[in-house]
């Protein structure tokens, strides 16, 4: 496609390296987020090529001096008057890199096809991956190399729930991936995802073809080089029901789900202790010193006991849940005849100890069936994708998990030192995780893997309402930023800005499915759309695999 000339560039106002004005034709336009390129000539260096992206546009009548002049052209043609409309540009490419204004008068070019790859800086990405279409309707792509680990890594992701798409966007992402194993190269082999579900049910349906795609969806993902198909190898996790049996506590799906758990080796010998005093005030009150004793004991003092794999002996008692081992701490932490031993408390007050009972039986209470002596630890290994579900715990079982799963990946990542296989992290409501304020084992975790984790091939895409609640350790080092629609205030943070002023305000009013993407490579924020997802979403989206009723009389 050969490039199309929009205008010409304005020369009332001066035009500079940065930013320049477009008077466009009559009979063509201009909308925001276009690129458009202009040739200039350069003395003793020769043609310049200056790409730019439309930022604002603006429509007058030459002639006009009044409001009430409306009238006067529009209505009655009694006063001679010319339509101008024009567009401002920022400049975000010069080829070669001579940095110079364009001339007034030259003409304004819409960019396609090789000069649009220069305008995007799709000729130097080594490996680009398609996300979605731009306001023109062609692709738009990410550098690979800012998200694996070879340039930068991970991916923040911030909007308003339910209207940003946060989590469809990822998903859509999370399926180029996989999709295109020749665009990801080495690390595409056995790459494995860890997707944390915390809203309903909705993601418990990634295998499963989605009823209500049309045949427009499915063209976009083909034009993306996609199937337009659910995820293919998937697995999905939920906790269980109850202390016996280990039934997933899943309401619209059962079948293809497993149950989690662990059991009371596994909870002494992994330390998890320490992921259920994750609070700020557990610190303040020295809870998390209290913990680290306890922990200490229960792994110097605790032996298998043969025959019944998963539970342990310490000292006389059977150990096969976490109501026993609960029982164990508190006859060294808070005996009821006598004093707390040192040994396991330190020199802590009578108080502090008792506090820290207060918050182990609360423990119990809320992650019992979660240790157990038939656990069943979540096979990260097992699929390609792996989904767990968390929307039915409590807020402090919740914590438990992800602090638990993420330790466990970083821990296996930090023992093998290798950097592939990849392994990627989907966590939502990242603020919730990893808070601005405030200390926490799991935010240590977070800030650890968005500090190292691409050195160890682990990717954290993490999303949530506001960055600017999110611990800045976290925010900072990921390489690409995307965003969809913003609250008001959210939007003037100093978090976002990677966007332009009219970006910022546009993101106010975003619509679902529509964002802005930011990546080093490109020194402009790109608004963008993704297709509708081929998975199903919701229980009544999905389209069963067969008949289960067939072969039944």
């Amino acid at each position: 496609m050969a490039d199309e000339q929009v205008g010409r560039v304005l020369g009332v106002d001066p035009a500079t390296s940065t930013e320049f004005r477009v008077v466009i034709d009559a009979d063509n336009y201009l909308q925001l987020d276009d690129l458009v390129e202009v040739r200039t000539h350069v003395p003793k260096v020769g043609e310049v090529h200056l790409y730019g992206l439309v930022t604002e546009v603006a429509a007058r009548y030459e002639g006009a001096r009044f409001e009430s002049d409306m009238f006067l052209i529009a209505e009655e043609g009694s006063l001679p008057a010319e339509l101008a409309r024009s567009a401002t540009v920022q400049t975000i490419r010069v080829d070669p890199e001579i940095w110079v204004a364009p001339d007034p008068g030259e003409p304004v070019y819409r960019v396609a096809g090789h000069s649009r790859d220069k305008a995007l800086y799709a000729d130097e990405m080594g490996r680009r991956l398609p996300i979605g279409f731009a306001r023109d309707g062609e692709p738009i792509w990410v550098d690979l190399d800012f998200f694996d680990g070879r340039k930068g890594g991970h991916i923040s992701i911030s909007g308003v729930s339910g209207v940003a798409t946060k989590t469809s966007f990822a998903l859509s992402f999370l399926r180029s991936l996989t999709a295109h194993p020749e665009v990801v190269g080495q690390a595409a082999s056995n790459v494995r995802v860890l997707v944390f579900n915390v809203k309903q049910e909705d993601l418990l349906w990634l295998d499963r073809p989605n009823s209500e795609l049309n045949d427009e969806a499915r063209r976009q993902w083909e034009r993306l080089g996609i199937p337009a198909e659910p995820f293919p190898s998937v697995s999905f996790w939920a906790p269980p029901r109850g202390p016996v049996g280990l039934v997933p506590d899943t309401d619209s799906r059962s079948v293809g789900v497993s149950a989690f758990s662990w059991t009371p080796q596994e909870f002494i010998e992994l330390g998890l202790l320490r992921f259920l005093f994750v609070e700020s005030g557990d610190f303040r009150q020295q809870l998390t010193f209290v913990e680290e004793r306890v922990r200490s004991q229960l792994q110097k003092l605790y032996e298998p006991v043969d025959g019944r794999p998963g539970v342990v002996r310490i000292g006389t008692r059977m150990v096969s849940s976490l109501a026993d081992l609960v029982e164990v701490i508190e006859q060294h932490v808070d005996p009821e005849d006598g004093e707390p031993e040192q040994s396991w408390t330190g020199r802590v007050q009578g108080g502090t100890a008792q506090a820290f009972m207060r918050r182990l039986r609360a423990a119990e209470y809320r992650i019992g069936r979660l240790v157990r002596a038939d656990g069943n630890r979540v096979d990260r290994m097992a699929e390609a994708v792996t989904v767990v579900d968390l929307h039915k715990l409590h807020d402090f079982a919740q914590r438990f998990v992800v602090g638990a799963l993420l330790d466990e990946v970083f821990a296996g990542k930090e023992k093998t030192g290798q950097r592939l296989p990849l392994q990627v992290i989907l966590l939502d409501e990242l603020n919730k995780y990893a808070p601005r304020e405030g200390h926490s084992p799991i935010k240590e975790v977070l800030i650890d893997i968005a500090q190292r984790g691409r050195s160890l091939g682990i990717i954290l895409i993490g999303a949530q309402q506001t960055a600017s609640r999110v611990a800045p350790e976290v925010v900072e080092n990921a390489s690409i930023r995307v965003s969809g629609r913003l609250d008001a205030a959210e939007a003037e943070r100093a978090e976002y800005g990677w966007m332009l002023p009219s970006t910022r305000a546009r993101a106010r009013l975003f619509k679902p499915g529509t964002m802005v993407v930011f990546q080093p490579g490109i020194p402009a924020p790109l608004v963008f759309t993704f297709p509708y997802p081929p998975w199903a979403t919701r229980p009544e989206e999905a389209v069963e695999a067969g008949d289960p009723f067939e072969g039944l009389l």
